[in-house]
């Protein structure tokens, strides 16, 4: 058989096999392979490895389409000098997602506008990139959510994909009160989550004394608690808002409170 028709049916086979990107990369590997005289197996190495390559960055794209997620803010934008009592190394630690493997989760506790859907979203976006599928969604739209699969008798469903990522963001939990029915299912999702050790990473405005605020009855807050904290990493932010501090630099907000809740006297 001569080369030529090898090479057809090497073209014809890749394609046929939905080897796209080894089938796109065939002739420039095949002209360094014969540059640099390698032997077949190293040529088949690389074609392979590209083609590897294309299936990841793929597949990435598609679970980053998946995610929900509403800003792409990585860890590395992080201004960690706006907020100096977040500690770094614990952010660092995180980030190697030792905590995501094994089924830790991550709680993010803080006033509105202090970074905490930032490191949530940076940590997701860190998951993604090493291949994990991960799953966001506010409170708001897990009520919401779950409400609407309830009436339609889907609710076992809406669970399932909710369990199915690696890697769950809950973010604004304690912005609303829930309803007994929202706060079973916020218990269950979290129960069975716990349960397949898998990682939820968690941001709320409310201090954890604070939950019975959120939760219609004490039990059940201590219980949800109880799951959450068991394996998990609590960073505790507490400063000024990015968004007020920014207005306070263009000179639309008056001076920062002082630890009474009062302006300081000029």
């Amino acid at each position: 058989m001569s080369a030529a028709v090898s090479y057809e049916r090497v073209r014809d086979q890749l394609a046929t096999l939905g080897l796209d990107a080894a089938l796109t990369s065939l002739d420039p590997v095949l002209a360094r392979g014969q540059q640099d005289a390698k032997v077949a197996v190293e040529v088949l190495d690389e074609l392979l490895g590209l083609e590897l390559a294309a299936r990841f960055e793929r597949r990435i794209a598609t679970n980053r389409k998946l995610a929900g997620l509403p800003t792409l803010k990585t860890l590395e934008s992080f201004d960690f000098a706006a907020q100096p009592e977040i500690p770094k190394p614990t952010v660092d630690e995180l980030a190697t997602l030792r905590f995501l493997h094994q089924g830790e989760n991550v709680l993010l506790l803080g006033p509105c506008g202090v970074g905490k859907t930032h490191l949530a979203t940076g940590l997701a976006l860190t998951a993604l990139a090493r291949g994990h599928r991960i799953y966001f969604l506010t409170l708001h739209d897990l009520v919401t959510k779950s409400r609407a699969a309830r009436d339609r008798n889907r609710l076992g469903l809406f669970m399932q994909t909710l369990l199915r990522p690696a890697l769950l963001i809950l973010d604004e939990i304690g912005y609303q009160p829930l309803e007994r029915a929202d706060a079973t299912c916020l218990f269950e999702l979290v129960n069975k989550r716990y349960q397949m050790q898998k990682s939820i990473i968690l941001t709320s405005n409310k201090s954890f004394g604070q939950w019975d605020e959120i939760f219609p009855d004490t039990a059940l807050a201590t219980a949800l608690l109880d799951r959450l904290l068991h394996r998990a990493t609590t960073i505790t932010i507490r400063g000024e808002s990015y968004r007020l501090r920014h207005r306070r630099q263009a000179g639309l907000a008056g001076p920062p409170l002082n630890a009474g809740g009062t302006h300081p006297a000029a």
